[in-house]
């Protein structure tokens, strides 16, 4: 994965490989990788988001065919800067 530079408040989150995506807070949004690899198509041109739908909702971010950034509620834009 391609280092975007740190978030707005300078806090990470990683891809786990192959749908898996995890916050500095802790929090782990897990989806099928048909959904992710969907995701991924459509971001070619623009942004979009895919939410984990959970009472803690993450939402990770796709841009350019790649997950660049989780939006954590509690920490605010993550930088995906890693993947595992």
């Amino acid at each position: 994965m391609v280092v975007f530079g740190g978030g707005s408040h300078g806090v990470m989150a990683i891809e786990l490989y192959p749908s898996s995506f995890r916050c500095d807070c802790g929090h782990q949004s897990d989806f099928f990788e048909n959904t992710v690899s969907d995701m991924k198509n459509m971001s070619i041109r623009k942004r979009v988001t895919l939410g984990d739908s959970e009472d803690n909702e993450h939402r990770i971010v796709f841009f350019k065919s790649k997950a660049i950034e989780i939006i954590c509620p509690q920490l605010g834009t993550c930088t995906i800067t890693d993947s595992q």
